[in-house]
C-alpha cells in the first residue's frame, strides 16, 4: 500500500502538516520531540491512516487527486472537516 512517502513530501510539507522533521526523523508533540523512524510508521499506521495522510498532503498541494483519496475514507474525511473532537473514528 502507498504511503505519504511515495509522494516525496518535502521537509516543509511534513512539518506544516504533521510537525515532523524528515531529516531528523522526529515528531513534535507539545513540548516533546519524539524519534519516529520511517519503518515504524510503515509498520504501525493503519491503511486508513495512510490514506488520510496522502489525502492531506495532496490537498495541501492543491492536487485534484486528493478527492480520490478522500473518497476512500468518507467517514474520516467527515470527521476531519467537521472537527468532531468528541467522536473519534479509529484510523
Amino acid at each position: 500500500m502507498k504511503t505519504i512517502f511515495d509522494f516525496n513530501p518535502t521537509n516543509e510539507e511534513m512539518f506544516d502538516l504533521f510537525s515532523y522533521d524528515k531529516d531528523a526523523r522526529t515528531l513534535i508533540c507539545g513540548f516533546s520531540v519524539l524519534p519516529v523512524p520511517l519503518e515504524r510508521y510503515q509498520e504501525s499506521a493503519s491503511d486508513k491512516g495512510k490514506i488520510f495522510d496522502i489525502a492531506l498532503l495532496l490537498e495541501h498541494r492543491n492536487d485534484p487527486k486528493a478527492k480520490k483519496y478522500w473518497a476512500k475514507i468518507p467517514d474520516i474525511e467527515q470527521q476531519y472537516r467537521w472537527e468532531f473532537d468528541d467522536q473519534q473514528i479509529p484510523v
